[in-house]
């Protein structure tokens, strides 16, 4: 329902902001199976050409049920998908969440592809 309300906006933000690849963070195994769908896709996939970058690793508990410190202190949960060795490290990625809190989600992300010579990176939240 989140993806209907808030299409509009979020492609009117699409069409004023070009990237060559578009990436999201992706719902880990155990919460894909809880939920049977994966949130942040669902929220952008009729929006944009997403490719499937990143994988997520279960962490000890989400990170909805962590105060501000236990989220900082989140070690590394993701590990990159073997296509983004197919990307030019001049591209522009960007990497889509649905809620930005700490910030800690998103620069795990942009850590793998910095740690891979990108560097033209940026992130989008639908909210904060």
């Amino acid at each position: 329902m989140l993806a209907k309300l808030f299409y509009q906006d979020i492609k009117s933000w699409s069409l004023k902001n070009h990237f060559d690849v578009v990436t999201y963070i992706p719902a880990s195994p155990g919460h894909l199976k809880e939920r049977g769908f994966d949130p942040v896709y669902e929220l952008y996939a009729d929006i944009f050409d997403l490719q499937n970058l990143l994988s997520k690793k279960d962490a000890d508990k989400p990170q909805a049920q962590k105060n501000r410190l236990e989220r900082m202190k989140t070690p590394q949960t993701f590990f990159a998908q073997p296509a983004i060795n197919q990307l030019s490290k001049d591209q522009s990625i960007l990497i889509l969440d649905d809620i930005y809190t700490t910030g800690r989600t998103l620069m795990h992300a942009h850590d793998i592809f910095f740690e891979r010579g990108f560097t033209n990176i940026s992130t989008f939240s639908l909210s904060r």
